[in-house]
Parts: structure tokens; sequence; C-alpha cells
């Protein structure tokens, strides 16, 4: 039968990615973190991690065992760490959240402190995220549509507006007169962009400037971080999150080619967690700091 400092032992690799990080979290050398490992496996019958050159990863039982078994293990954790006589604290849970690389960057690492919890992240698009909540293996995922789905709760922490910057070399001191002067000028010019179907800059073209997309596109990168540093950088042009290029914008290493926040609608970003976990303070809280985050000083 399986113990529970196995599962504990299983979880802790999970969370961290780690048999080495779960080990140093349970306090265990790694090689009793791996015999207890080896031990679980046995009696499940099948592995519940694959090794890979980062750590490890859970295998499809492996990610079913830990929607099992975790929250009943993190609510049974101040028993079991108390079972010492003395009193035993709150645990500081870990917020699992899923987002996209850069709003995570830009949100949750550069404004986490002391008295955040511990936090993990996972990152991918919209509907992964989406999937991994209700699979309980985030508790909180950030995205642009709130999901329709009766289990799942969604609250609007702000939106993100969008910026048309370019190199100071190659950029027009002179404003443009009409959206249509800046449509004309800008064909032909090297464009970069995140991926290589441009929905937000076809409908801008399309929608603002009158005109199909007439750019010359010369970079793709699915990382908004990489997009400002190829405009810092000289490649050419891009409709950008305002979030994502703000500081390059403060440092003049982009600049704004032309106001357009008017004739490119904002997009929103929601915090979605699972509707029976509303009365997780932590998390609320957590979810309170994003939307503190995204709407600036102010």
């Amino acid at each position: 039968m399986a113990t529970t400092e196995w599962l504990r032992t299983f979880v802790a690799i999970y969370r961290t990615g780690s048999v080495s990080a779960g080990a140093s979290l349970r306090g265990l050398s790694q090689p009793a973190a791996s015999q207890q490992l080896g031990g679980l496996e046995r009696r499940v019958g099948q592995p519940l991690f694959t090794r890979t050159s980062q750590g490890v990863e859970p295998t499809g039982r492996g990610r079913a065992l830990h929607a099992q078994v975790a929250d009943a293990l993190d609510r049974l954790e101040p028993v079991l760490s108390g079972l010492d006589g003395r009193p035993a604290p709150e645990p500081a849970r870990s917020i699992r959240i899923g987002s996209s690389a850069e709003f995570f960057s830009y949100a949750v690492a550069g404004h986490a402190g002391p008295a955040t919890p511990p936090v993990v992240a996972r990152f991918g698009p919209d509907h992964e995220l989406v999937d991994l909540l209700v699979q309980r293996e985030l508790d909180v995922a950030v995205t642009s549509a709130a999901p329709g789905r009766r289990s799942l709760s969604a609250t609007p922490i702000g939106t993100k507006r969008f910026v048309l910057v370019g190199p100071p070399r190659l950029a027009r001191v002179e404003p443009f007169p009409s959206l249509a002067e800046l449509g004309g000028w800008l064909v032909g010019k090297p464009w970069v962009a995140y991926s290589a179907e441009l929905p937000m800059t076809r409908r801008f073209w399309q929608s603002a400037l009158g005109r199909a997309f007439g750019g010359d596109l010369r970079l793709i990168a699915p990382d908004l971080r990489a997009v400002v540093a190829a405009v810092a950088h000289g490649l050419g042009f891009s409709l950008l999150p305002e979030f994502a290029c703000a500081d390059a914008l403060a440092r003049g290493s982009v600049v704004e080619v032309h106001p357009v926040a008017d004739v490119v609608p904002a997009e929103p970003w929601f915090a979605c967690t699972r509707a029976a976990d509303g009365d997780r303070a932590p998390l609320t809280r957590f979810v309170g700091d994003l939307a503190r985050v995204v709407a600036g000083p102010g």
C-alpha cells in the first residue's frame, strides 16, 4: 500500500519539476526521495515522471494521480506537520499560475515580494491553461477570454492596450496628419511580429488604415520580449501590447510611430480560478495583486 510519505514526496517533485528540488522541499536526501518515488511507481504499476535534461515531466498517470491527491494532502499537511506535539504553522501553499511568459515577467516576477506566496509558473496558450486549471494542475490561469465553463470563475483584472512602435532611426519625426497617410507610409516597411498569422496586425491595417497588410515581414518570434528586442535593433516596426514595450519606450530604444490606442481595441485580461476555490484567501489576494499591477499606479 502506498504511504502518505510517498505521496507527499510525489507532490513535492511534481510541483518543483525536479527530484532534487522536491527532496529539498521535503527535507529529504535525493536518494531517499528517489527511493520513495520508485516505491510509489511500483505500487501504481506505471512511471509517474519521465526524466529530461531540465528535471522531470509528469506522465499522464502522474497528472491523474496529482489531481486525485494534491488538494487532500494540502489540507492534511498542517495535521501531519503538527503530530510531533507542537503547534503546526499554516504552510505557505504555493500558487500555481498559468499565463504567457511575457505576462508573468511583467505582472508577477517583477512584483513578487516577501509577502507573496511561493509561486510556480506554467506558460502556454489560453486553451491549454484552461485545461490545466480544470485538471487541478493550476490554481489560476490568466487568459484573454472568459472560459465558458460553470466550474470556473473569471475575474476581470484589466486590459492590454496596443502601441505602434519602431526603431528610432527608421521612424518619422513629423506626425502623420491622418491614418490613411500613416498606412501609405508603412507599405513596404520592414515588420516584425509574434506570429505569422498577424491577427491583430491584419485587423489594424484593414480596419484602421483601410488597406490589407503591406509590410515586409522580416522576423517572426513567438515571444513578445524577442519582438521588442528586434524592433530596438532596427529590424522593423510592430504593433505591440503596451506592457510589453513600456520599458523600451521609456529608455528610448523604441519609439511610438503614431498614436493608435483609440483605433485598436484593447484586449481584456481575466484571472480564471475554479469556482470551488473562491474561499482560498491567499489565492484571492494573489488575484487582487495581479489586478493592481495591471491597473498601474493610481
